[in-house]
């Protein structure tokens, strides 16, 4: 049996989550045969805390490859192997986004160190990859860095390995799947009826009242994950479950859209997500004392000028970080530095090293701030339920007004794109989800069509 042990580095949550580099190392559980790894452009920004977590900037991926050009490489070394990874939800889930926001299918057999090291190596008291590694006299020379983890995590793997008496990881390789274990309340055909698509799911009751509305990219595999956990709350959801229902969606963007619809419209008492979300964080500009344009975080309550809105405090100092490196900002004004002297960009700020002046650089900063306002009257058209269709995504102003589906037809027109839209309302948690399909490069699957525009 021939394992690929892999870690990536990527972007951070708050961000898309888009890969910066990849590495990969072949194994046979014994010894190393082969290994591959390079950066990558994940073509949206790096944001400042992840670059001093990993030591990548957006300068060393500026000509790094793009996932798309490494894809069938990566597959190719994929091929025929076990995908092991610490903590392997996450660097699986990831690199699975990424293939099928190519149109890939990537379905493959998995391990996880994190999961085989608590059975296999009981008594630690933490089990993160530093500390555990420590723990075992186990070097990386190259910490949160994507080949340094990987080699660090392929000599954890030998190791347990050879202390796997039981034959733990041959049962993780072939366990039963969870859907061997329904809610006692919920019929076996109903589950077994359930697709393997994109969509929204509802857990009903006996009333067929609804108790929780989720979003997946494959419903069934998704529903049949509640019937694993156990948390106190969770098996009292597991009683109530009589029946399960669904909307096919197409694609994630429109089960995101329709999930927050449905929470709100039905305010289900299991779902706790989009119930109190709000964007309380505020990106503004104003005008100091001296004259100069500054542009700092307020909370909503204090916010005028906001250029743009977000969730927390850590993603709104990002924001301002990709201000300073795409525009050029002064990282004095930008709430980035306290300090009276010149910034720390020294002769490269153009207003420090007064090679501008002060109405040049206050025109710069409005130029940026409407460089972010998003304005955009586009249909996004995207895999609807079928082959047979398209899903399609309406903005206007950048204002999410609906979606729908047409017909696969290469005679669509502006027409017949305007017709088959269902309104739907539009609010905060839906301008976070559409900003966030805006912040990352756009999937191969969608394309954008202009409002107006003639086929």
């Amino acid at each position: 049996m021939i394992y690929t042990v892999i870690d990536i580095e990527t972007t951070g949550g708050s961000h898309g989550n888009r890969i910066t580099e990849i590495a990969a190392v072949k194994t046979d559980g014994l010894q190393i045969l082969d290994s591959y790894e390079t950066l990558i452009n994940p073509e949206i920004f790096i944001p400042k805390s992840i670059t001093l977590l990993t030591g990548i900037t957006n300068a060393m991926v500026q000509r790094a490859p793009l996932f798309e050009d490494i894809a069938d490489d990566l597959a190719a070394f994929l091929d025929n192997t076990i995908f092991v990874a610490h903590n392997v939800t996450f660097d699986y889930g990831i690199i699975k986004n990424h293939f099928e926001d190519l149109g890939y299918t990537f379905n493959k057999k998995k391990l996880c160190t994190v999961r085989l090291a608590r059975t296999v190596l009981p008594g630690y008291a933490s089990y993160s990859l530093g500390k555990l590694c420590a723990n075992l006299g186990i070097e990386n020379h190259s910490r949160h860095r994507a080949m340094g983890d990987a080699k660090a995590t392929v000599e954890l793997f030998h190791h347990i390995i050879t202390q796997d008496k039981e034959d733990f990881i041959f049962l993780s390789l072939n366990q039963l799947s969870g859907e061997a274990s329904l809610p006692p309340n919920l019929p076996k055909e109903e589950f077994e009826k359930l697709p393997e698509t994109a969509g929204v799911y509802y857990l009903l009751d006996e009333d067929l009242k609804i108790l929780y509305v989720g979003k997946a990219k494959e419903i069934k595999k998704r529903i049949s994950t509640h019937f694993t956990e156990s948390s106190r709350k969770k098996a009292e959801l597991l009683r109530k479950i009589y029946h399960v229902s669904y909307q096919e969606t197409g694609n994630e963007l429109v089960a995101l859209l329709l999930e927050s619809d449905e929470i709100k419209k039905h305010y289900p008492p299991y779902n706790k997500a989009q119930k109190h979300k709000s964007n309380d964080y505020h990106v503004c500009y104003y005008e100091g004392q001296d004259g100069v344009l500054r542009v700092d975080v307020f909370l909503q309550k204090f916010a005028k000028n906001s250029i743009q809105s977000f969730s927390s405090m850590v993603m709104a100092k990002d924001h301002l970080y990709k201000l300073v490196e795409n525009t050029k900002l002064c990282p004095k004004y930008t709430g980035l530095e306290r300090t009276k002297e010149a910034c720390y960009l020294g002769s490269a700020c153009a207003l420090c090293s007064g090679t501008e002046t002060l109405e040049q650089y206050n025109q710069k900063v409005m130029a940026a701030t409407q460089a972010t306002e998003n304005k955009r009257n586009v249909y996004i058209v995207g895999p609807g339920r079928t082959r047979e269709e398209k899903s399609v995504v309406r903005l206007v102003d950048g204002d999410y007004t609906g979606f729908g589906f047409i017909a696969e037809d290469l005679s669509i027109s502006q027409e017949d794109l305007h017709d088959c839209i269902k309104p739907f309302k539009n609010n905060n948690d839906i301008k976070r989800i559409v900003n966030g399909f805006f912040a990352q490069p756009i999937p191969k699957i969608f394309r954008l069509i202009k409002i107006e525009e003639v086929l």
